[in-house]
């Protein structure tokens, strides 16, 4: 802005100057015998220079607004680049924290690896002192990914940088990781029900898993768990049972339950 002020102020000083030279030109012309033509060359020397540091003066605005543009559509493109990052990085802790409930923390960073390797992707891996660190490089052109999960503090956080544009922006939350399947759920696809019992004071059943021999039994919720094998469980807590069907699990027996729906007694054989 001072340069352009400057070539302006020269352009008009010189053109201020001309003019009385021109004038005095023009009046020895008419009043003196010489042949002298120095004076003139002087004078379209200097209209020159003028019209010279006028056109630089344009020039420069012309480059000056040019640069203006350009800057502000940089300007422009960082801010995308940051809101994608953003986006992505909430996207990802939102998508590594369903995996971490489904299949806890090594299940779920043994699936990131493979889906990024699957993509084509460089990873890196440091599980160590109870931090896990998941690095995903070319995650998109120029932008790197990385996953650290603090399994002390329960803690996963997300960063997404951009080393082109000075881009870095980070998402984080708390997880839970799956609770244990009970054996009862887990052997027989009967979720028990905690505080409440049929009449004759024996275990309700509170869900069926799809697919299992109960279900396909026609076993339903609010059923009763009259027996397991030859044990009534009117004497039996949800923890006793559980226990109970570890042990006969860990020598691959077979157990007999009996179910109550609707009056009618429903007998299956299960083997665990």
């Amino acid at each position: 802005m001072q340069m352009k002020k400057n070539i302006r102020f020269t352009a008009l000083f010189l053109i201020f100057l001309i003019a009385p030279v021109q004038a005095a030109y023009a009046y020895t012309e008419h009043h003196s015998y010489s042949s002298s033509s120095s004076h003139t060359e002087v004078w379209v020397d200097a209209t020159g220079l003028a019209a010279l540091l006028v056109t630089l003066a344009a020039g420069n605005n012309n480059d000056q607004a040019e640069a203006a543009k350009q800057q502000a559509a940089y300007e422009r493109h960082v801010r995308e680049v940051r809101e994608h990052a953003k986006e992505s990085s909430r996207k990802e802790m939102d998508h590594a924290v369903d995996l971490i409930s489904e299949s806890g923390v090594p299940g779920a960073v043994e699936m990131l690896v493979k889906s990024w390797e699957g993509e084509g992707k460089k990873t890196f891996l440091d599980d160590r002192s109870g931090v896990t660190v998941l690095k995903v490089s070319g995650f998109e052109e120029n932008i790197r990914l990385e996953y650290t999960i603090r399994q002390d503090s329960k803690k996963i956080s997300v960063r997404v940088t951009a080393p082109d544009y000075s881009v870095s922006e980070e998402s984080g939350t708390y997880y839970k990781e799956p609770q244990p399947v009970p054996p009862s759920k887990n052997y027989l696809g009967l979720e028990l029900e905690e505080l409440l019992r049929d009449p004759g004071g024996r275990l309700l059943i509170k869900d069926v898993a799809k697919g299992t021999a109960a279900f396909y039994a026609g076993i339903m919720p609010g059923d009763s768990l009259v027996m397991i094998d030859t044990y009534d469980t009117k004497n039996f807590d949800i923890a006793r049972v559980d226990s109970y069907l570890a042990s006969r699990a860990a020598a691959k027996a077979k157990v007999r339950v009996t179910v109550s729906q609707k009056g009618e007694q429903k007998i299956i054989d299960i083997q665990l």
